[in-house]
């Protein structure tokens, strides 16, 4: 499905697919264990479209999501539970990443999978769901949401911030291969970024970003470095 074959931005409304989601997660049992899912969110309350949209594979759950909240809910543009019952968006240490990375930036999140869990491993992911992350039949349903999500908005660009499943996605979104790129700072010259593109929109997968993947400082320069060239006036 083509960016171009989903019309133009006016002619998508995002509130049908967030209704479609909520049905969606009401017929398929095993997607109501998650705490919430996550799409079409912005990382500030008033900014309307996209500049920047950043996929993840899945929302992360914590223990601490239920006692804020503890029955299923969404971040979405509109309901966003951090917002409601939490200390904000902006107090999120992934916003915090987001907008260091994509500085001055109207920023939007969307998930490869919209629904949360505590990691993508396969007993971990088996055990809540009864399917690997892989194997995932909803997938395709997902896809069928971010590309209209794209497609409203027109973003510079789309940055999914995890390279492992590179491969797995760019096939599954029909993308085209641009180019690799390794770091340069790294003593194993580690893959950082994938190039891709969806028709004219730049979609760039990247090394993630928090310090737990073992990205340092200055392969975070390095991604920031490349990711600049897409989001300057």
């Amino acid at each position: 499905m083509s960016l171009m074959g989903l019309g133009m931005s006016q002619d998508i409304n995002l509130s049908k697919n967030l209704r479609e989601i909520r049905e969606y997660t009401e017929k398929n049992i095993e997607l109501k264990k998650s705490h919430h899912f996550l799409f079409n969110l912005p990382l500030e309350a008033n900014a309307q479209i996209a500049d920047v949209i950043v996929i993840g594979l899945n929302p992360g759950e914590h223990a601490s999501d239920w006692k804020l909240h503890n029955h299923p809910t969404e971040e979405t543009n509109e309901f966003d539970f951090h917002n409601e019952f939490g200390n904000g968006r902006a107090s999120l240490a992934w916003s915090k990443n987001c907008n260091n990375f994509l500085p001055n930036q109207k920023i939007y999140l969307s998930e490869f999978f919209f629904w949360s869990s505590n990691s993508t491993r396969k007993k971990d992911f088996e055990d809540r769901f009864g399917y690997s992350f892989e194997d995932c039949p909803h997938l395709d349903f997902c896809k069928k949401c971010n590309l209209d999500m794209i497609s409203f908005h027109k973003p510079k660009l789309v940055v999914a911030a995890g390279i492992t499943y590179a491969e797995f996605f760019s096939s599954k979104y029909n993308l085209n291969h641009v180019k690799t790129i390794n770091s340069q700072t790294d003593k194993n010259n580690r893959r950082i970024i994938s190039h891709y593109e969806l028709e004219c929109v730049s979609f760039i997968f990247t090394l993630h970003w928090s310090g737990a993947f073992g990205v340092s400082n200055l392969m975070k320069d390095e991604i920031k470095s490349y990711l600049s060239q897409f989001i300057q006036t």
